[in-house]
């Protein structure tokens, strides 16, 4: 989101613009995944809009037909009970999958998919790219970087790297359990606030347009549980998401499919104050959702900001 609302922007003031993509399309964290049934979200659930700019894109993404409001109601786990969440936040999802605004913001881009960039340099020239090929591509003027700040400190020389923010992102991982049988819980999503369990958030895959339709539940487990077991294996996964699962909705779960995805840099830590809102050096530039304190708004915020900060100065 933030790479290519920053490509796009740029495009719109002139800008010629190359995108590399180490993916098989665009989405990142707001990828979800395509079964026969239908999509699975895997990583971003929903987003809001409060920002007027951001309103904006909203508004013009659903009369493009790849945003549409999420309806369903948003319950609360807290103190071993399950029930109606207080608040009144509007929410959307992409259509038919999380990725479909992104997949609409690069249209007429320039990108590169499955381009795994290993090393930035820069010489009298400008900026030189090598990927995984040890193909070099530029000079370029700017290079603006959308990927988790411990990535990009992997690629850069050492004194670039030394003033990253690696450890302003913590994991996740992620569960989704298809059931046998419906649970005969409405609740669309479930804000899990109980300090004795692994689990953040739960999502009904099938409360979506376009989702799979059988009853799905998305197990977001916290950043804290995520990091102590983060190698574990996805039985371990699979265990843990399913106990959960049963005590939350307070149901025997039988499962037809469970599909497990580690998100390695996930979330914003709280005990980060990272932000990069000015170059990192001459012409190098961060953005993403983490430099403005998270969400899938700020990072498409991120993004136009920076652009515009690179054409106007």
């Amino acid at each position: 989101m933030a790479g290519l609302a920053c490509a796009k922007r740029l495009t719109e003031l002139g800008v010629a613009v190359e995108v590399f993509d180490k993916a098989r399309g665009p989405g990142g964290r707001m990828t979800s995944k395509r079964t026969t049934h239908g999509y699975l979200d895997l990583g971003a659930q929903y987003f809001t809009a409060r920002e007027p700019r951001f309103i904006k894109q909203v508004q013009h993404w659903q009369q493009q037909g790849v945003v549409a409001p999420w309806l369903a109601p948003v319950w609360q786990y807290q103190q071993g009970k399950l029930q109606p969440s207080p608040d009144s936040q509007y929410r959307f999802i992409g259509v038919p999958a999380m990725h479909s605004p992104v997949k609409q913001l690069a249209m007429g881009l320039n990108v590169q998919y499955q381009w795994q960039l290993t090393k930035l340099q820069y010489d009298a020239a400008g900026w030189w790219l090598t990927d995984s090929q040890a193909r070099q591509l530029g000079p370029f003027s700017a290079v603006v970087l959308s990927i988790p700040p411990a990535q990009a400190a992997a690629m850069l020389p050492a004194e670039l790297a030394a003033s990253l923010p690696t450890a302003s992102l913590t994991p996740c991982w992620a569960v989704n359990i298809e059931l046998v049988a419906p649970s005969g819980v409405p609740a669309g999503g479930i804000f899990v606030k109980d300090p004795a369990l692994p689990v953040s958030w739960l999502s009904r895959q099938n409360s979506k347009p376009g989702r799979m339709q059988s009853e799905s539940w998305l197990v977001h487990f916290t950043p804290a549980f995520s990091q102590q077991h983060l190698e574990q294996d996805d039985s371990f996964w699979q265990q843990s998401a399913v106990t959960c699962l049963a005590q939350i909705l307070s149901a025997d779960i039988s499962s037809k499919s469970i599909l497990c995805h580690r998100w390695r840099y996930a979330q914003i830590n709280p005990a980060s104050q990272a932000t990069a809102t000015q170059a990192l050096s001459q012409g190098l530039w961060l953005v993403g959702d983490w430099t403005k304190g998270g969400r899938v708004e700020n990072a498409w915020l991120s993004g136009i900001d920076i652009a515009e900060q690179l054409t106007y100065g």
